[in-house]
């Protein structure tokens, strides 16, 4: 009977090959034995999902695979692209002064340099109101 408890291992492939031959041997003179391993087998069969064609797999592929965005596939070249505009903006920044506002009497004056002394009033009271604001 000790041969009879290897049909579980044999039917699974895990049989030692030393105790494979001998048990091959019983199996061919033990109809138990016999009746089991079919039991056995078709119930692998019956457990095991049949294969999907391939057509619906590759649909079923391309609907849930994510695709690189355009982001993705240059990763790299972007964030080094980010890096030296910031570079170029820093080094602009130290190279160039600042550049100073214009105070309000200069541009009048700049503009109406022929308006005569009603505009001086005028770049006057502007100034005056800037600074009270």
């Amino acid at each position: 009977m000790k041969l009879c408890e290897n049909i579980l291992l044999y039917a699974q492939g895990e049989l030692p090959e030393t105790d494979r031959a001998a048990f091959e041997a019983h199996l061919k003179a033990c109809p138990s034995c016999q009746a089991e391993l079919k039991f056995l087998q078709k119930l692998d069969e019956g457990l095991s999902a049949p294969a999907a064609p391939q057509r619906v797999v590759d649909k079923l592929f391309a609907r849930t695979t994510r695709k690189k965005t355009l982001w993705a596939r240059f990763k790299l070249a972007w964030t080094a692209a980010a890096v030296v505009a910031v570079l170029a903006g820093v080094v602009a920044v130290k190279i160039h002064p600042a550049v100073q506002p214009f105070e309000a009497a200069e541009l009048v004056a700049y503009v109406n340099e022929d308006a005569g002394d009603e505009y001086t009033v005028f770049a006057q009271e502007l100034t005056d109101m800037e600074a009270y604001f």
